[in-house]
């Protein structure tokens, strides 16, 4: 079979993995000029790191069977790093139940009521049991009040801006039951698990091709090949098309009807920046921002889980965050942005000065946090498309799990077995 593949992410380079070593011809068209997706990565003192934070979990069995299929399972290490919480203008750590249970805010039964709800989500294997009902209101009634204020209100309204309040229970269930206090990281970046994918593609007689944004993606009758025409000219015609971009992405370039249900889910965009820096800001890997005047979610120390060593004596820092594409922290120029997160750095540790960044990234993506409401399951198109030959395999399908590289390996896999590609 002639396969097309739009998006050389991890589930496009999965699937063209799994068809190109099945015997067919692939052709893998990516827009950008890197490889990864929303996991592509930059260089940061002359190493390859993700645009934005990436690690995996003891649970990721899809990514971690990839990675050891790929010969990389002596170069994945798994770490016990420590999380915090940022509130009341104090670091409280936050790494272990007990670090959980003796929260300041807490009282003893707030403590109770936290633990024995998250003991109930990690207890309950089938989380679509709470399609229906919205997060917040169901913490509240099981967690408790003062829990829900404290930690679980400030991380969704941080993520999730106005919708907080309309996120379903079963994403946030995903969120805890599927997640492990160890974190798996590639020696070298997850740059690597791609460069290999590419590699095998490419040494079994496929191609990925940069540069490949699509224009048009069209099929005159269900015997006619699907054809997909680029922003440069070029031009493709495929026995099968993989469509791996945002649902967004897809109906544009399909022309699909405003009324197709592909359009419906929401998305919310990413902004990260990635400092080099002279020194530790954080005595955490990963600081939940539970203040809500902060104009950030998140910050992520990767020098707190991989040794600076790596980066040249450098400490790495990710402030992070999932925003409206109309937000101004998502249009705002990086200067400016930056300048404006300082203070906020400063309210952290309150030593922090500019001159510490001897180097700053920053990354922007439109489409990078589907908006998960109760009425999200209904709403989540089918792999099968207007057109008989094109496939739409997105992490919009990814549910109730949160969209991420493990997730998309294991649903890569199941289109292309689903399609006799493997």
């Amino acid at each position: 079979m002639n396969l097309g593949i739009i998006g050389a992410g991890a589930s496009g380079l999965t699937a063209a993995w799994d068809a190109v070593r099945a015997g067919h011809q692939v052709t893998v068209l990516e827009a950008a000029d890197e490889l990864g997706g929303l996991a592509a990565s930059l260089e940061a003192a002359g190493v390859p790191l993700e645009r934005y934070y990436h690690h995996i979990f003891r649970s990721d069995k899809a990514m971690i069977s990839l990675i050891e299929e790929l010969g990389l399972g002596d170069a994945l290490r798994f770490h016990k790093p420590a999380t915090g919480v940022y509130r009341g203008g104090r670091l409280t750590d936050f790494t272990t139940p007990l670090d959980m249970l003796r929260f300041p805010e807490f009282s003893p039964l707030d403590a109770v009521r936290f633990a024995g709800s998250a003991a109930m989500l990690k207890a309950v294997r089938d989380g679509e049991r709470y399609n229906d009902l919205a997060a917040l209101a169901w913490l509240r009634r099981r967690a408790g009040k003062k829990a829900t204020e404290a930690i679980w209100e400030p991380l969704l309204r941080g993520k999730f801006g106005d919708r907080a309040e309309q996120v379903s229970m079963a994403w946030l269930w995903a969120r805890i039951h599927c997640r492990t206090f160890e974190l798996g990281y590639v020696d070298g970046g997850f740059a690597r698990v791609y460069a290999a994918l590419r590699d095998g593609v490419e040494e079994r007689g496929g191609k990925v091709e940069f540069g490949k944004a699509v224009e048009t993606i069209r099929q005159d009758d269900d015997t006619a090949p699907a054809v997909v025409t680029c922003a440069d000219g070029s031009r493709y015609a495929f026995d099968r098309l993989i469509v791996t971009t945002p649902q967004p992405a897809f109906a544009r370039a399909a022309g699909l009807p405003a009324d197709d249900t592909v359009w419906r889910n929401q998305y919310l965009g990413a902004t990260c920046f990635v400092l080099e820096l002279d020194r530790s800001v954080i005595p955490y890997y990963w600081l939940n921002i539970n203040e809500p005047d902060f104009p950030f979610l998140a910050v992520v120390e990767h020098t707190r889980m991989i040794d600076p060593s790596v980066y040249g004596g450098r400490h790495i820092l990710y402030v992070g965050n999932y925003v409206e594409r109309d937000d101004w922290r998502f249009t705002t120029g990086p200067d400016e942005l930056l300048q404006a997160f300082v203070p906020y750095l400063r309210r952290i540790n309150p030593d922090f000065d500019p001159s510490w960044i001897k180097a700053r990234h920053f990354s922007r993506a439109g489409f990078a946090q589907p908006v998960v409401t109760p009425a999200y399951r209904s709403l989540i198109p089918g792999h099968e498309t207007p057109m008989s030959r094109v496939t739409l395999l997105t992490m919009a399908q990814i549910y109730p799990q949160d969209r991420g590289q493990s997730y998309s390996v294991e649903l890569a896999r199941k289109v292309t077995a689903s399609l006799g590609l493997r």
